[in-house]
Protein backbone atom coordinates (compact mmCIF):
# COMPACT_ATOMS: atom_id res chain seq x y z
CA UNK A 1 0.00 0.00 0.00
CA UNK A 2 1.13 3.35 -0.43
CA UNK A 3 1.91 6.15 1.40
CA UNK A 4 -0.39 8.56 0.42
CA UNK A 5 -3.92 8.50 2.21
CA UNK A 6 -4.16 8.34 5.99
CA UNK A 7 -7.90 8.43 6.00
CA UNK A 8 -7.89 5.34 3.47
CA UNK A 9 -5.45 3.89 6.32
CA UNK A 10 -8.40 5.10 8.62
CA UNK A 11 -10.91 3.70 7.08
CA UNK A 12 -9.05 -0.10 6.82
CA UNK A 13 -8.76 0.17 10.49
CA UNK A 14 -12.41 1.15 10.97
CA UNK A 15 -13.81 -1.91 8.43
CA UNK A 16 -11.28 -4.51 9.46
CA UNK A 17 -12.76 -4.50 13.01
CA UNK A 18 -9.41 -6.31 13.96
CA UNK A 19 -9.43 -8.36 17.67
CA UNK A 20 -6.83 -6.24 20.17
CA UNK A 21 -4.51 -9.39 19.91
CA UNK A 22 -5.62 -10.71 16.46
CA UNK A 23 -3.43 -10.79 12.80
CA UNK A 24 -3.59 -8.38 9.61
CA UNK A 25 -2.30 -9.61 6.93
CA UNK A 26 -1.17 -6.57 4.39
CA UNK A 27 -0.72 -8.18 0.94
CA UNK A 28 1.72 -5.80 -1.16
CA UNK A 29 2.77 -3.94 1.82
CA UNK A 30 5.00 -1.63 0.35
CA UNK A 31 7.18 -0.02 3.18
CA UNK A 32 4.47 -0.48 5.83
CA UNK A 33 2.57 2.90 6.37
CA UNK A 34 -1.11 0.63 6.78
CA UNK A 35 0.77 -2.31 8.92
CA UNK A 36 2.07 0.80 10.88
CA UNK A 37 -1.45 2.33 11.24
CA UNK A 38 -3.05 -0.86 12.75
CA UNK A 39 0.28 -1.41 15.01
CA UNK A 40 -0.62 2.15 16.49
CA UNK A 41 -4.06 1.25 16.61
CA UNK A 42 -3.75 -2.11 18.25
CA UNK A 43 0.22 -2.84 20.04
CA UNK A 44 -0.14 -6.27 20.58
CA UNK A 45 -1.84 -7.42 17.25
CA UNK A 46 0.32 -10.07 15.08
CA UNK A 47 1.23 -7.80 11.36
CA UNK A 48 2.13 -9.51 8.62
CA UNK A 49 3.53 -8.37 5.37
CA UNK A 50 3.92 -9.54 1.81
CA UNK A 51 5.84 -7.22 -1.02
CA UNK A 52 8.13 -8.42 -3.87
CA UNK A 53 10.31 -5.61 -3.25
CA UNK A 54 13.59 -6.10 -0.37
CA UNK A 55 14.12 -2.23 -0.47
CA UNK A 56 10.19 -1.51 0.50
CA UNK A 57 10.14 -4.83 3.15
CA UNK A 58 13.27 -3.43 4.92
CA UNK A 59 11.60 0.04 5.36
CA UNK A 60 8.77 -1.87 6.96
CA UNK A 61 10.56 -3.36 9.22
CA UNK A 62 12.47 -0.25 10.25
CA UNK A 63 8.78 1.30 10.83
CA UNK A 64 7.61 -1.77 12.78
CA UNK A 65 10.65 -2.49 15.04
CA UNK A 66 9.22 -0.74 18.24
CA UNK A 67 5.63 -2.92 17.88
CA UNK A 68 4.97 -4.61 21.02
CA UNK A 69 3.34 -7.65 19.01
CA UNK A 70 4.39 -10.30 16.23
CA UNK A 71 5.80 -9.05 13.22
CA UNK A 72 6.35 -10.88 9.88
CA UNK A 73 7.45 -9.41 6.54
CA UNK A 74 8.34 -11.39 3.78
CA UNK A 75 9.21 -11.33 0.16
CA UNK A 76 6.19 -13.30 -1.81
CA UNK A 77 4.83 -13.47 -4.72
CA UNK A 78 1.32 -12.70 -4.88
CA UNK A 79 0.60 -14.67 -8.21
CA UNK A 80 1.49 -17.92 -6.40
CA UNK A 81 -0.72 -19.49 -3.36
CA UNK A 82 0.29 -17.34 -0.30
CA UNK A 83 2.63 -18.62 2.62
CA UNK A 84 -0.18 -18.75 4.91
CA UNK A 85 -1.88 -21.52 6.76
CA UNK A 86 -5.52 -21.90 6.19
CA UNK A 87 -7.97 -20.05 7.78
CA UNK A 88 -5.03 -18.73 10.02
CA UNK A 89 -5.55 -15.05 10.24
CA UNK A 90 -8.37 -12.33 11.29
CA UNK A 91 -8.04 -9.67 8.40
CA UNK A 92 -6.54 -9.15 5.19
CA UNK A 93 -5.83 -5.99 3.33
CA UNK A 94 -4.52 -4.74 0.14
CA UNK A 95 -4.22 -1.73 -2.15
CA UNK A 96 -3.42 -0.68 -5.14
CA UNK A 97 -2.24 -4.10 -5.90
CA UNK A 98 -5.04 -5.92 -8.41
CA UNK A 99 -4.20 -4.33 -11.14
CA UNK A 100 -0.64 -5.92 -11.05
CA UNK A 101 -1.61 -9.36 -11.03
CA UNK A 102 -2.77 -11.66 -14.18
CA UNK A 103 -5.03 -13.25 -12.28
CA UNK A 104 -6.42 -11.07 -9.70
CA UNK A 105 -10.01 -13.57 -8.98
CA UNK A 106 -7.35 -16.43 -7.67
CA UNK A 107 -5.87 -13.83 -5.09
CA UNK A 108 -9.56 -13.29 -4.22
CA UNK A 109 -9.66 -16.90 -3.29
CA UNK A 110 -6.51 -17.13 -1.23
CA UNK A 111 -7.69 -14.04 1.12
CA UNK A 112 -10.67 -16.56 1.85
CA UNK A 113 -8.75 -19.47 2.08
CA UNK A 114 -6.24 -18.08 5.02
CA UNK A 115 -9.17 -16.21 6.54
CA UNK A 116 -10.72 -17.16 9.70
CA UNK A 117 -14.31 -18.29 9.46
CA UNK A 118 -15.88 -14.58 10.20
CA UNK A 119 -12.23 -13.20 9.25
CA UNK A 120 -12.73 -9.61 6.98
CA UNK A 121 -11.12 -8.45 3.93
CA UNK A 122 -10.55 -4.62 3.10
CA UNK A 123 -9.44 -3.93 -0.42
CA UNK A 124 -8.84 -0.67 -2.38
CA UNK A 125 -7.94 0.10 -5.33
CA UNK A 126 -7.49 3.87 -7.41
CA UNK A 127 -9.61 4.04 -10.55
CA UNK A 128 -6.67 5.67 -12.66
CA UNK A 129 -8.88 6.18 -15.19
CA UNK A 130 -10.79 8.71 -13.46
CA UNK A 131 -8.08 10.68 -12.17
CA UNK A 132 -8.92 14.23 -12.23
CA UNK A 133 -6.37 16.93 -13.20
CA UNK A 134 -6.75 20.51 -14.15
CA UNK A 135 -4.42 22.39 -16.10
CA UNK A 136 -2.94 21.27 -19.30
CA UNK A 137 -5.32 21.89 -22.41
CA UNK A 138 -8.48 19.43 -22.24
CA UNK A 139 -7.45 17.14 -25.40
CA UNK A 140 -3.67 16.68 -23.88
CA UNK A 141 -4.93 15.62 -20.80
CA UNK A 142 -7.62 13.05 -21.86
CA UNK A 143 -4.62 11.72 -23.72
CA UNK A 144 -2.06 11.52 -20.81
CA UNK A 145 -4.69 10.49 -18.73
CA UNK A 146 -5.98 7.73 -20.43
CA UNK A 147 -2.39 6.61 -21.34
CA UNK A 148 -1.63 6.48 -18.07
CA UNK A 149 -4.38 4.11 -17.37
CA UNK A 150 -3.25 1.88 -19.89
CA UNK A 151 0.17 1.71 -18.81
CA UNK A 152 2.28 -1.18 -18.28
CA UNK A 153 5.73 -0.72 -16.78
CA UNK A 154 8.14 -3.50 -17.20
CA UNK A 155 7.66 -5.24 -13.72
CA UNK A 156 3.96 -5.50 -14.13
CA UNK A 157 2.64 -8.40 -15.68
CA UNK A 158 -0.21 -6.88 -16.40
CA UNK A 159 -2.21 -3.47 -16.25
CA UNK A 160 -5.84 -2.22 -15.60
CA UNK A 161 -6.40 1.05 -14.64
CA UNK A 162 -10.19 0.77 -14.15
CA UNK A 163 -9.48 -1.58 -11.82
CA UNK A 164 -11.20 0.59 -9.16
CA UNK A 165 -14.80 0.30 -10.64
CA UNK A 166 -13.82 -3.27 -11.50
CA UNK A 167 -13.41 -4.16 -7.85
CA UNK A 168 -16.84 -4.49 -5.98
CA UNK A 169 -17.48 -6.85 -9.27
CA UNK A 170 -14.38 -9.01 -8.60
CA UNK A 171 -15.27 -9.50 -5.09
CA UNK A 172 -18.93 -10.11 -5.24
CA UNK A 173 -17.80 -12.90 -7.79
CA UNK A 174 -15.04 -14.68 -5.31
CA UNK A 175 -15.97 -16.73 -2.44
CA UNK A 176 -15.74 -13.75 -0.03
CA UNK A 177 -19.21 -12.24 1.13
CA UNK A 178 -19.15 -8.49 -0.08
CA UNK A 179 -20.52 -6.44 2.59
CA UNK A 180 -19.85 -2.88 2.01
CA UNK A 181 -18.44 -0.67 -0.73
CA UNK A 182 -17.59 3.35 -0.48
CA UNK A 183 -15.29 5.48 -2.15
CA UNK A 184 -12.92 8.14 -0.79
CA UNK A 185 -11.17 11.07 -2.95
CA UNK A 186 -8.32 12.48 -2.12
CA UNK A 187 -8.44 15.78 -3.12
CA UNK A 188 -5.92 19.37 -3.81
CA UNK A 189 -5.71 22.28 -4.78
CA UNK A 190 -1.65 22.62 -4.88
CA UNK A 191 0.81 20.85 -6.64
CA UNK A 192 2.20 19.58 -3.69
CA UNK A 193 1.82 16.50 -1.52
CA UNK A 194 -0.19 13.16 -2.83
CA UNK A 195 -1.25 15.16 -5.68
CA UNK A 196 2.40 15.82 -6.51
CA UNK A 197 3.99 12.46 -6.18
CA UNK A 198 1.07 11.44 -8.46
CA UNK A 199 1.59 13.96 -11.22
CA UNK A 200 5.36 12.98 -10.85
CA UNK A 201 4.48 9.54 -11.37
CA UNK A 202 2.47 9.93 -14.63
CA UNK A 203 5.15 12.29 -15.98
CA UNK A 204 7.85 9.30 -14.83
CA UNK A 205 6.50 6.33 -16.20
CA UNK A 206 4.78 7.77 -19.68
CA UNK A 207 8.36 9.09 -20.31
CA UNK A 208 9.52 5.57 -19.60
CA UNK A 209 7.40 4.12 -21.64
CA UNK A 210 7.74 6.34 -24.45
CA UNK A 211 11.49 5.95 -24.47
CA UNK A 212 11.23 2.78 -24.93
CA UNK A 213 9.55 3.14 -28.27
CA UNK A 214 5.85 2.48 -26.38
CA UNK A 215 2.83 4.24 -25.41
CA UNK A 216 0.40 6.67 -26.77
CA UNK A 217 2.17 9.78 -25.82
CA UNK A 218 5.36 11.17 -26.56
CA UNK A 219 8.00 12.76 -24.16
CA UNK A 220 7.41 16.28 -25.95
CA UNK A 221 3.65 15.51 -25.30
CA UNK A 222 4.57 14.37 -21.51
CA UNK A 223 6.69 17.50 -20.77
CA UNK A 224 3.66 20.21 -22.18
CA UNK A 225 1.25 18.27 -19.86
CA UNK A 226 3.44 18.25 -16.91
CA UNK A 227 4.23 22.48 -17.64
CA UNK A 228 0.51 22.90 -18.11
CA UNK A 229 -0.05 21.64 -14.74
CA UNK A 230 2.93 23.65 -13.06
CA UNK A 231 1.72 26.44 -14.45
CA UNK A 232 -1.62 26.23 -13.62
CA UNK A 233 -0.47 25.90 -9.96
CA UNK A 234 1.16 29.06 -9.98
CA UNK A 235 -1.86 30.73 -11.19
CA UNK A 236 -4.07 29.08 -8.76
CA UNK A 237 -6.23 27.10 -11.52
CA UNK A 238 -4.69 23.68 -10.78
CA UNK A 239 -7.04 21.07 -8.98
CA UNK A 240 -6.12 17.11 -8.62
CA UNK A 241 -8.86 14.56 -7.45
CA UNK A 242 -8.15 10.73 -6.78
CA UNK A 243 -10.93 8.09 -6.06
CA UNK A 244 -10.38 5.19 -4.46
CA UNK A 245 -12.81 2.62 -4.38
CA UNK A 246 -13.08 0.63 -1.05
CA UNK A 247 -14.59 -3.15 -0.38
CA UNK A 248 -15.55 -4.57 2.79
CA UNK A 249 -16.00 -8.61 2.82
CA UNK A 250 -15.71 -11.43 5.26
CA UNK A 251 -15.83 -14.99 4.77
CA UNK A 252 -18.82 -16.73 6.19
Amino acid sequence: MSETNETLHDRFIELADLPAEGSVVDLGCGAGPALAAFARRHPKARVIGFDREAESLAKARERLRNHGGSVQLASADLREKLPLDDASVDVVISSNLLECLPAPGALLGEVWRVLRPGGRAVLSHSDFDALVISGAPIPLDRKIVHAFADDAPPWMDSSDGRMGRKLPGLVQTSPLERTHVETLVTQSTELAGHAARRVGDIRGALRATAMRGLGRVDTVEVEEWFSGIQQAAVEGRFFFAETAVVVAAHRV
